[in-house]
């Protein structure tokens, strides 16, 4: 069977915190609903160029699983990339590592993520833990004591930020921010605050006190986070921005030479962020990849070389891939 580079149909989901930022750096045009996700490499996308065209990215796991994933047997593939856009406040929540995510809801994979801000407006910030010496328990009083905002820690962010975000760590993304989301595959979530505010279906939506007090760590998180030396490798300008467990992350700004991404023997998600669209080549085959849009190198393509008809500083993909620590 054979394996080229993969782009996909992206899952846009509709969030009552969502703006229209998304869809016009997408398509170049804005929509009426407010969107709040997009969905860029997931289990379920649906593949859209090529001899698999019509396939989701879990099924062609399946048939092939040495090809795609480097691994005998299939499995559901443990990264999900997605495009975050807020024009509101996101719900405070937090996420439960692997144990208590089995413990709690009979599921194998907790939520540990990182953010890459794309776009931040002036002034914008993130919630992100909870304030020094605060404990659970200091918090627990804080929701019954209907102050769910005293224990809160509240950060500034810009573009180009990095931001971590185990398991465990109390956080929301504020109004303003467009990111890159970098996350196991899971989608529990537990609402600890959603600021007195009705769903899209003029209700209020579920808290999950109780499990998420459980799954709070204070302390757990690391901001600023610690990046490494750019390294400049050809011409083109590596940085290393995430080597954690679950996944690594590197900004890459393409320079006049394409870049040379060898596999080792695992997937590698690319996701252009930059001006200007990308060609992605693997042998006698170029795959283009259009701005704001995402591609999966399966295993077996070993080597691949990423490169841009124009020269310039805004040619930036994100790469990312599994790392074990």
């Amino acid at each position: 069977m054979t394996m080229y580079p993969l782009l996909f149909e992206p899952k846009l989901l509709e969030k009552v915190w969502g703006g229209h930022s998304i869809h016009q750096w997408k398509f170049g045009t804005q929509t009426e609903q407010p969107i709040g996700e997009s969905w860029e490499i997931f289990s379920e996308n649906v593949i859209r160029n090529g001899a698999h065209a019509g396939m989701t990215l879990q099924s062609l796991i399946e048939s092939n699983p040495e090809a795609m994933i480097g691994k005998h047997e299939p499995e559901e593939f443990p990264l999900l990339v997605k495009i975050l856009d807020a024009k509101e406040w996101l719900s405070v929540q937090v996420h439960p590592d692997d144990t208590l995510a089995m413990e709690l809801e009979g599921e194998s994979r907790g939520k540990t993520e990182c953010w890459y801000i794309l776009q931040a407006d002036e002034g914008s910030c993130i919630q992100y833990d909870l304030k020094n010496n605060c404990t659970v328990e200091d918090y627990s009083d804080a929701i019954t004591e209907g102050q769910p905002k005293r224990c809160l820690e509240f950060l500034p962010v810009k573009a180009g930020d990095i931001i971590y975000v185990p398991a465990g760590t109390v956080h929301a993304i504020g109004p303003g921010i467009m990111l890159y989301e970098l996350q196991q595959t899971s989608d529990t979530t537990y609402r600890l605050y959603d600021w007195d505010r009705v769903g899209l279906d003029g209700k209020f939506r579920d808290l999950h006190i109780e499990k998420g007090l459980r799954c709070s760590k204070p302390g757990s998180g690391i901001f600023p986070y610690p990046i490494h030396d750019a390294l400049i490798l050809d011409g083109n300008r590596v940085l290393p921005l995430i080597r954690e467990k679950y996944f690594a992350l590197d900004e890459v700004t393409l320079g006049n030479k394409p870049y040379s991404l060898t596999m080792n023997g695992k997937p590698v998600l690319l996701t252009n962020i930059g001006k200007y669209e990308i060609h992605v080549r693997y042998g006698d085959m170029t795959v283009i990849v259009p701005i704001a849009s995402s591609v999966f190198l399966p295993a077996a393509l070993e080597q691949v070389f990423i490169g841009s008809e124009v020269q310039d500083q805004s040619v930036q993909v994100l790469i990312a891939a599994q790392h074990d620590i």
